[in-house]
């Protein structure tokens, strides 16, 4: 949803993470490899993940609308099978930290966001089965 917001290095990065993400609780199910899939399809072409250590992140992701719009797609992935696992939040927080968000709020308004969202896709979802 927010992948527009990355440029090509940016979005190969998040493909990494994202799977990071996925697999930190050792479990991974059709959610997730679907929200993983429909993640891959809104990069860019030929994008492919690229491993990049958590402390260069602030270097690649160099302002505010990059980082957040990282962090909420990470949150996402931790949210597509409704089970944000405490070792994935963990991952995300230490982004979050590297970031310098851990004090101003945001972190905590980002998941939320997620939490809303799918709460707002789960209404649409009764609407239209009626």
């Amino acid at each position: 949803m927010f992948v527009q917001n990355l440029n090509e290095r940016q979005q190969g990065v998040l493909l990494h993470y994202a799977d990071e993400v996925m697999r930190a609780d050792r479990r991974i199910d059709a959610a997730e490899l679907m929200a993983m899939d429909m993640l891959r399809n809104q990069t860019e072409p030929g994008v492919k993940a690229e491993d990049v250590p958590v402390e260069a992140l602030p270097g690649l992701f160099e302002d505010r609308l990059s980082r957040v719009s990282f962090l909420l797609e990470l949150i996402g992935m931790g949210y597509a099978n409704e089970d944000f696992d405490p070792t994935q939040s963990e991952l995300v927080n230490h982004i979050a930290r590297v970031f310098a968000f851990q004090q101003d709020g945001v972190i905590e308004a980002i998941e939320k966001w997620v939490q809303d969202e799918l709460a707002l896709m789960k209404q649409a979802q009764q609407l239209m089965e009626g």
